[in-house]
């Protein structure tokens, strides 16, 4: 009986994840080679702060989440099942995105990795229960059954992919961060971190709310602990260091790694509805530990500060 619950309580959760477009603000952060810092901006679309500090939108879309770069072109000649690439045929890296709540990522193997299955026999559909591998030619398969295990124990779902440049996938549930090898072993790298300054009841559920993550060369992961309005660092499993913090009501929701400096996009009030005022903005923390807002949108009004 006590599992049952586990896995009716975990069902509910990850529908909830998988069907409402805007349960929350947007974790979707990555940069370009050339340093160009892309993020999804919920009921706007997909938008791009160039090296000068200006801001456009290259992708018009009233909801969105996730997004990630398909640095490799594997889907540049084809549209992802459940998601949509939002560059030209052909153009590498390819920005693919996602309108709803399950996150995504392209790791080293060419495959795009999503957060997947709630129950009543849609395993593959997008959610938060486990993780499904979808190949550039269509073909759709189950992840990792370990990760599936570790979630449904904490009552948890996913909430962050990341690719790692050691070709693992990086993954966040609201309580913790986990490493998986493509043969599906999964580390867990942290696990309910003491941070301070926590919101009393962050949802989806538990602290510290961890959302999108990123991973860099060194295997460095930073995670944003968006129930606790801070970034994390974990360098190695167990060891967890506060970087950022924002005041309130700011607090990020997700992170991307770029030669040596952290680019960190923020919401006001991510924790609660869209009523509390749903507003994003990228602060960079550069290898030396300065911070700089490269944008702010305020009231249908864009200040852009430069780096």
């Amino acid at each position: 009986m006590r599992l049952g619950w586990k896995l009716l309580f975990a069902a509910i959760l990850v529908l909830c994840l998988a069907s409402t477009a805007v349960a929350h603000p947007s974790s979707g952060i990555a940069v370009t080679e050339s340093g160009e810092v892309l993020f999804v901006h919920t009921t706007r679309g997909v938008a791009k702060v160039d090296s000068a500090g200006k801001l456009t939108y290259i992708h018009t879309n009233a909801g969105g989440h996730w997004l990630c770069l398909d640095r490799q072109g594997s889907f540049s000649r084809t549209q992802p099942k459940h998601f949509l690439r939002i560059t030209a045929d052909g153009i590498r890296p390819g920005i693919i995105f996602a309108d709803g709540g399950a996150p995504i990522a392209v790791c080293q193997d060419g495959n795009l990795y999503y957060g997947s299955g709630w129950g009543g026999g849609h395993e593959h559909e997008p959610g938060g229960a486990t993780v499904s591998r979808l190949s550039a030619q269509g073909t759709v398969t189950a992840f990792t059954p370990q990760l599936k295990e570790v979630l449904a124990r904490g009552n948890v779902g996913i909430t962050g992919l990341a690719a790692g440049s050691d070709g693992a996938l990086y993954v966040t549930s609201a309580i913790g961060v986990y490493k998986v090898e493509m043969n599906g072993n999964v580390t867990t790298l942290a696990e309910r971190p003491e941070v301070q300054g926590c919101d009393a009841d962050p949802p989806p559920a538990g602290l510290p709310g961890f959302r999108g993550l990123d991973v860099t060369e060194s295997k460095t992961v930073y995670a944003a602990a968006t129930g606790c309005r801070a970034v994390l660092k974990i360098e190695r499993p167990g060891v967890v260091k506060t970087v950022l913090r924002a005041e309130r009501p700011w607090s990020p929701t997700s992170v991307a790694a770029h030669k040596g400096d952290l680019y960190v996009l923020e919401w006001t009030n991510p924790n609660d509805g869209p009523e509390a005022g749903w507003r994003p903005r990228v602060r960079k923390v550069d290898a030396k530990g300065n911070v700089s807002t490269l944008v702010t949108i305020a009231e249908n009004v864009t200040v852009n500060r430069g780096r």
